[in-house]
């Protein structure tokens, strides 16, 4: 069988190559290779192993963080229906109404998951990101955790009302609207989880992006 033969860290690339049976197969970004478990002599193929790369992520969280990403995703949609009768919202985002793995990535990261209308009307009020984690890690004084791709998204849709709502079960609900400032450029925090590292924006409740649930449902309100 196909196995690793050379791994080269190219620090001025950030990358690792990786070498299968002799030959140069692909490269690694150096903030997921210490996660990904790569050795030389490892009995794997090239095709396993860009297949690593590509889905990552995916691949480290797991089904069980699909599962939960549709919880929150199922109490955010009624939290909003909640605040008035007229609202309507539908799971639209890439992969957002399953917890099957997909083995393709969406058109366009950080596509909310979320849109609100007006029951029996054509009519788009918001869209809105639903993201966050199981337990509130966020330490104290909080802060909220936000990949960049989903701030991107509301940048390059400045015609669109986009929203990002963080939701925490543990050790006690919390949820946190966010409405990105296209104007603001958000500076970007490296932080490892799994052994890996993850980029994001760091939000806290001193910002003037973060605001509170009654404001975000005033908000929609307004626009019916």
């Amino acid at each position: 069988m196909s196995k690793i033969t050379r791994i080269e860290h190219k620090a001025d690339r950030d990358r690792y190559w990786i070498f299968v049976d002799g030959a140069y197969c692909c490269s690694i970004r150096a903030r997921t290779f210490p996660a990904m478990g790569l050795r030389v002599g490892q009995a794997i193929t090239c095709a396993e192993i860009q297949e690593l790369e590509k889905f990552h992520w995916k691949n480290a969280y797991g089904q069980a963080a699909w599962d939960k990403e549709k919880v929150r995703l199922d109490r955010i949609k009624a939290v909003i229906e909640s605040f008035d009768p007229r609202l309507s919202v539908q799971v639209t985002g890439f992969g957002a109404n399953t917890n099957e793995f997909i083995a393709h990535h969406p058109e366009e990261a950080g596509k909310p998951d979320l849109e609100v209308g007006v029951k029996g009307e054509d009519r788009l009020l918001a869209l809105v990101e639903v993201t966050g984690t199981e337990r509130f890690r966020g330490g104290n004084p909080p802060t909220y955790w936000v990949r960049p791709d989903k701030l991107a998204y509301a940048k390059n849709h400045p015609d669109q009302d986009v929203w990002i709502i963080l939701h925490y079960a543990e050790p006690e609900e919390l949820i946190v609207a966010i409405k990105p400032d296209s104007a603001r450029k958000n500076p970007v925090r490296e932080i490892t989880i799994r052994d890996a590292i993850e980029h994001y924006v760091v939000f806290s409740d001193g910002d003037p992006e973060c605001v509170g649930l009654d404001t975000f449902a005033k908000h929609l309100i307004s626009q019916i």
